[in-house]
């Protein structure tokens, strides 16, 4: 967000502007190579003012420090839950050190101090991070009066923080001491983050003794060291090829693909590079269910037998917060997807993608007004724009909202009457769907693909029945697998049908499937690596050996 109303929402707090110009940097990230290159060049800035730190302090360019430094924001950054705050906070931290440093000489080095209040409130917890660097190089040159200066500083601190307690932002001291840091920003990897930090703060002390080391004539061990940078990045690159999760990179494509609504892709990228990851799973099943393949196709892809490549369970939590009301949007249920992205909103802040969820589902709804608050605030996001101007043109006109291809759909499926959701048990909630609507066919592929994650033959089969209620014209591939079951095996009573049947290819693959299952029934084991090559993708497989 570009907005002087966005800017002006982060200044209620110490620290707002520094998070800010976070989700300034990370909107950026829209284009890949532009979002890496702008952290890029926050990270070298970062080694670059270090080392010249180490220069003013100690007479020559330091290189270990700044490059061991640039190393571990390096890594830090690999985490995608580490938070890009963090990088700039150290870099914001060390520019301001290195032009006291550089600019301000003698006493006028305490116009920094006099302003730190302001810097505080800029940059929140990290300004500690400045006055510990100040104070340090206070200690390393121990002029007079140096430590009654060092008192008055923690006094100035102390004052900040109850002035902004008592009389300005009424937060906790917690808050006010640490924000924007927090652990969960820095993706659980605290302990490597309090590394850098310890490196950054014990940066003067270090370049106070290679000076005084220097006047002594270690001049060998100071060009030895200079050597440190190449094998420092030797070590880097080491350790990037194991810090490379693919996981996660598989996923962050799955979830673009998703976002950009390409879900053939995104099934064809799935099928191509197959992935355990319950949320790249729970997402390709949505891209399924929006294709009408889920009771096709289900079992071409791992599943979970609770359900949780289905639909998520309510929790807040980030990861689950964010994407389950995609389930809920996806089978109609629009209040409820509604009420997961705006949740979202108040525990984490505007997004984009969180933003279109909130959009979309006041316009189906018809509240107009509340639509108008959140498109204009996505207006004033630097990628959003035309999306958003798309949007606009739906303002206060049902009739183009009945129109439109993917709104006027997900309002024809909105349920007829209100019912409590049961958030904890997201299954329940497509028993009433489907009993209440024959044309939510999605609730109903939902239902199916239920029923077959549980293994239940029975109630697909005595459900068979509701295909033909719905319009089905042929049966779904897994539905059929599971009614040739359970037709053949005599489980129970078959329903009469009007006119869908099982494809009699159908039949005789289950015969197949069951004559070499039998063939090699005293090991489970070799069952499993017979069956494997042909029947992998099948219910049945899924069925026995999952």
């Amino acid at each position: 967000m570009v907005s002087s109303d966005f800017l002006r929402e982060h200044f209620d707090q110490p620290g707002g502007f520094l998070e800010y110009v976070s989700k300034l940097l990370a909107a950026f990230y829209y284009h890949k190579i532009v979002g890496s290159v702008l952290m890029s060049l926050v990270i070298l800035g970062a080694v670059f003012f270090l080392s010249r730190i180490g220069k003013e302090i100690s007479g020559k360019s330091a290189f270990f420090l700044p490059f061991l430094a640039g190393v571990l924001m390096v890594i830090l950054q690999t985490n995608y839950q580490f938070a890009a705050l963090n990088n700039i906070g150290i870099f914001l931290q060390l520019l301001f050190y290195y032009s006291t440093l550089r600019f301000l000489k003698g006493n006028f080095e305490w116009m920094t101090v006099a302003v730190f209040p302001f810097w505080y409130f800029l940059t929140g917890g990290f300004s500690w991070i400045f006055l510990v660097l100040f104070m340090m190089r206070l200690a390393v040159k121990r002029e007079n009066l140096w430590w009654a200066k060092i008192a008055a500083i923690l006094l100035l601190a102390a004052v900040s923080v109850y002035v902004s307690m008592e009389f300005l932002f009424f937060e906790t001291p917690e808050t006010l001491l640490q924000f924007p840091f927090s652990v969960q920003n820095t993706g659980m990897q605290v302990q490597i983050f309090a590394i850098l930090v310890f490196i950054v703060l014990t940066g003067p002390l270090v370049f106070g003794i290679i000076r005084n080391r220097n006047q002594n004539g270690s001049e060998k061990i100071y060009q030895l060291l200079q050597w440190s940078p190449f094998v420092i990045l030797i070590g880097l690159g080491i350790a990037l090829i194991f810090r490379i999760d693919e996981k996660n990179r598989h996923y962050f494509h799955v979830e673009e693909l998703f976002y950009k609504q390409e879900y053939e892709k995104l099934i064809a990228f799935n099928v191509a590079s197959p992935s355990n990851n319950i949320l790249t799973n729970y997402l390709n099943n949505i891209a399924l269910a929006e294709t009408g393949q889920l009771t096709s196709r289900l079992f071409e892809f791992p599943q979970s037998p609770d359900g949780s490549t289905l639909f998520l369970d309510w929790e807040i939590v980030g990861e689950v917060l964010r994407r389950g009301g995609y389930f809920y949007y996806t089978v109609g249920m629009v209040n409820e997807a509604n009420r997961w992205a705006y949740e979202y909103m108040v525990m984490r802040g505007f997004t984009p993608e969180v933003l279109k969820m909130l959009i979309k589902t006041e316009l189906i709804n018809g509240n107009y007004r509340v639509a108008e608050k959140y498109i204009s605030i996505l207006k004033k996001s630097i990628y959003y724009r035309p999306e958003a101007k798309k949007f606009e043109k739906l303002l206060f006109d049902d009739m183009a909202v009945n129109a439109h291809p993917e709104l006027g759909e997900k309002k024809r499926l909105k349920p007829k009457v209100d019912f409590f959701v049961r958030s904890d048990e997201p299954a329940a909630n497509l028993e009433y769907l489907v009993s209440t609507d024959s044309t939510n066919v999605f609730a109903l592929e939902y239902q199916f693909a239920w029923m077959l994650l549980q293994k239940d033959v029975q109630s697909v089969g005595m459900n068979l029945p509701l295909l033909e209620k719905f319009g089905y014209r042929q049966m779904p591939r897994h539905i059929q697998e599971a009614a040739a079951g359970y037709k053949m095996l005599q489980m129970g009573p078959f329903p009469e049908l009007n006119y869908l049947e099982i494809d009699p290819r159908i039949e005789q693959r289950f015969r197949q499937y069951y004559q070499v299952f039998q063939q090699n029934s005293s090991s489970k084991q070799r069952a499993q690596q017979a069956l494997y090559p042909n029947f992998n993708d099948t219910f049945w497989y899924y069925l026995f050996f999952n």
